[in-house]
């Protein structure tokens, strides 16, 4: 797909179902003067009015009757002219409005194109696009809120932000070497040292903050513990149906059994483990292997724990706690009597607990309400970091972060002594920079571009 908009495309905008109304866009110079073949009552019908109408093909014989829409550019989605066709969303209906548009002169979109003619024409950054395909694909409340957000230009400011801080030590850097016997003297005097220091943490503690791409993609939580304790249970229980088969027999579950939910608006990803303990079976054995590789990967663990064993906690479990976000269920309470504290330590470290009969449907509320108090701490603890929630976000950011430690490294090395290369600096700079710009589209890497809008469904 070429960086430059030659042709006039044409796409249905919305869901490819029958529907009530389906909306058919056209984006390129001249669309408005290809629709009034069609229509010819749209010739005069002036910007952003809409006009009822039908669709005629080529022979004169009417396709269908909705409504059209102009949208002169610069002042429309694409940048370019726009023209909107609503009507009927019947797929044979479509389909001929597309074909009459098509030998009208328009060809078909490609994925993402629309979108793509917008950040070229400088509607949107790539972040922005990015946010875009993400609220569309949207299925909680919070991955709405996260992806509204960054359509609305906030992660694109973070990035853009960084870039301009990078190219101000850029000028810092060309400024030296215009005074080559003094090059250390000037960067030490625009604080050079303590800016770079200052940008490597930020963008560390952007790497180290996993909130927005778990936003995006899920939150994992498994829930672990001896076999029998109740997983398979609370898996049934929190999903709402028979998604794990239990039994009494231990040793039922033997694989990872997941579920996808949302809970109070996040994407959770649910793993209901095999049974932790040693065992000669081994399909049983490459379960538990199986468990314990996920509760290593999980951003909250669930620890179900028998009350016939309580207080007793079960070692091949509690080592999967160490430094994670977790809950202790002590379960079966209707069968024993256990006095479960609101705390337990595990290894240091205190983690909520609660008593629970998991076959009594009360239970979920209570279970429910420590899920989403741990989800919004979670989220709440890297607030101030930035949310980069794509690998190539964080890609970009460890690429800049290893140019600015080569820049780091090269300037200190000059203030104990060693020798100073101005330039050399000045072009890790300017490659922090450039990964940096990569994010928002702030670069000439094309690449960049097919990887982001390949993404994005047809007419969009």
């Amino acid at each position: 797909m070429s960086l430059t908009a030659k042709h006039i495309i044409a796409a249905v905008a919305t869901a490819p179902l029958p529907s009530g109304v389906a909306v058919i866009r056209l984006s390129g110079s001249g669309c408005k003067a290809l629709a009034d073949t069609l229509c010819p009552s749209f010739t005069k019908v002036k910007t952003r009015v809409m006009h009822y109408a039908p669709i005629k093909d080529e022979a004169g014989n009417v396709i269908d009757e909705g409504l059209w829409v102009w949208f002169k550019g610069p002042n429309s989605f694409t940048g370019e002219d726009v023209v909107e066709f609503h009507g009927h969303g019947g797929r044979a209906v479509v389909q001929a409005a597309l074909e009459a548009f098509y030998k009208a002169g328009a060809k078909p979109a490609e994925p993402g194109e629309y979108t793509r003619r917008a950040f070229i024409n400088g509607k949107m950054d790539l972040t922005q696009a990015e946010g875009l395909a993400d609220l569309i694909e949207a299925k909680t409340e919070q991955q709405r809120q996260q992806a509204l957000r960054q359509m609305n230009g906030e992660l694109g400011t973070t990035f853009e932000t960084w870039r301009t801080e990078l190219m101000h030590l850029v000028a810092h850097a060309e400024a030296a070497i215009d005074f080559p016997d003094e090059e250390l003297d000037v960067l030490q005097e625009g604080n050079f040292a303590a800016k770079v220091d200052d940008l490597l943490e930020t963008f560390k503690k952007a790497q180290q903050n996993q909130s927005g791409q778990r936003l995006r993609e899920g939150f994992e939580v498994a829930i672990i513990g001896k076999p029998n304790a109740g997983k398979s249970t609370l898996t049934n229980l929190l999903t709402g149906k028979e998604t794990a088969i239990v039994s009494p027999i231990a040793g039922t579950t033997r694989d990872v059994v997941e579920s996808h939910l949302d809970i109070a608006g996040y994407p959770v990803i649910l793993a209901d483990t095999a049974g932790l303990r040693l065992t000669d079976d081994v399909i049983e054995a490459e379960g538990v292997n199986r468990a314990g590789k996920r509760a290593k990967q999980a951003d909250y663990v669930i620890l179900l724990v028998d009350a016939a064993d309580w207080p007793t906690l079960p070692p091949e479990a509690t080592e999967f706690m160490a430094g994670k976000h977790g809950l202790v269920v002590v379960t079966k309470i209707d069968e024993t009597k256990a006095d479960v504290q609101n705390f337990v330590n595990i290894n240091g470290q205190d983690y909520p607990s609660l008593a629970a009969d998991l076959t009594q449907p009360e239970t979920l509320d209570t279970i429910l309400a420590e899920l989403t108090k741990a989800l919004d701490n979670l989220v709440a603890e890297a607030s101030e970091a930035a949310h980069l929630n794509r690998q190539r976000h964080r890609d970009a950011v460890a690429s800049a972060m290893t140019h600015l430690l080569q820049a780091k490294s090269l300037f200190d090395q000059t203030a104990a002594g060693g020798h100073f290369s101005a330039d050399m600096l000045a072009q890790d700079l300017r490659e922090a920079a450039q990964s940096i710009g990569q994010v928002t589209g702030r670069t000439d890497v094309e690449d960049v571009l097919d990887l982001v809008f390949s993404t994005f469904c047809i007419g969009k």
